[in-house]
C-alpha cells in the first residue's frame, strides 16, 4: 500500500479522529513520517509490520551496495511477511554485540483507540538461545507505563470498554512489567533459540494524552552450552 502523508493529514483534518476508518488511524498513530510517499504492509487485523520510504525502492539503478532498489523492495516485502517488521528501527542483537540502548516515549490514548510504541528486538543470532533482559527506567512526566515482551506475531489488541490490551495480550506476555514515573525495573525471558520479540509499552492509568519517555538497556546472556 503506498500512501501520501498529505492525503493522511487532509483526512484527519477534514474528518476529525472519530472519522477515521481502522486502516488510517493504524497509519496516523505510527510515528514514522519518511517522504511524500510512504509504503506500509498492514495485517488483516490492522497492525503495521512494514514501514519504508517509498523513494528508497523504487527504479531499476543500483544502490550503494550494489543491489537493484526492486530488490530490495522484495526483500522488504518479504521481511515484513516474516515478522522482521522492517522499517521500524529494529534491535539487533548477536553475540559479538549483546546489549544496546534505546530511549523512546509513551503516551496514553487520546480518542478511544489504544496507541502503543513498539521496539523490535532481534535475537536471531542466538542460535543456542540465552537470557533476555530488559533494564527500564520511566522518566519524570506523569505517565505511568505498562511494557509487554511478547513474540513477533502476537497482533496487538485493545478493550475499549475498559481501556486497557484484551487479556490475550496479558496471557500471552513473556514478561510484563508495570512502571510508575521514575521508577526503575527489569524484565526477563529465557529462550531456546534465537527469534524476533516486541516490546510493546502503553501508557496505563492516567488521563487521555498523558506521556513519559522510557529508557531501556536490552541484553542477551549467552545460553551455557552443555
Amino acid at each position: 500500500m503506498w500512501i501520501r502523508n498529505v492525503d493522511l493529514k487532509r483526512m484527519r483534518d477534514s474528518t476529525g479522529f472519530d472519522g477515521i476508518s481502522p486502516l488510517g488511524l493504524t497509519i496516523i498513530n505510527n510515528k514514522w513520517w519518511r517522504g511524500p510517499v510512504d509504503t506500509w504492509v498492514i495485517s488483516p487485523e490492522f497492525e503495521a509490520i512494514g514501514h519504508i520510504s517509498v523513494n528508497d525502492y523504487l527504479g531499476n539503478n543500483r544502490r550503494e551496495d550494489g543491489t537493484l532498489e526492486s530488490e530490495n523492495y522484495f526483500l522488504f516485502l518479504t521481511d515484513s511477511l516474516a515478522g522482521k517488521f522492517p522499517g521500524f528501527g529494529n534491535t539487533i542483537l548477536t553475540p559479538e554485540q549483546p546489549s544496546q540502548r534505546i530511549l523512546d516515549v509513551f503516551r496514553t490514548p487520546e480518542y478511544g483507540h489504544q496507541e502503543y510504541t513498539v521496539v523490535v528486538i532481534d535475537t536471531t543470532a542466538f542460535d543456542n538461545g540465552g537470557t533476555l533482559t530488559l533494564d527500564i527506567e520511566l522518566g519524570h512526566e506523569k505517565a505511568h507505563g505498562g511494557f509487554h515482551l511478547l513474540g513477533a506475531d502476537h497482533k496487538l489488541t485493545y478493550d475499549p470498554d475498559r481501556k486497557r490490551p484484551e487479556p490475550v495480550m496479558l496471557s500471552e506476555s513473556h514478561d510484563i512489567g508495570w512502571y510508575s514515573p521514575c521508577e526503575i525495573g527489569q524484565m526477563t525471558h529465557r529462550f531456546d533459540r534465537g527469534r524476533v520479540f516486541k516490546l510493546v509499552a502503553w501508557g496505563a492509568f492516567n488521563d487521555r494524552g498523558s506521556i513519559n519517555a522510557f529508557y531501556a538497556k536490552v541484553s542477551v546472556k549467552l545460553a551455557e552450552i552443555k
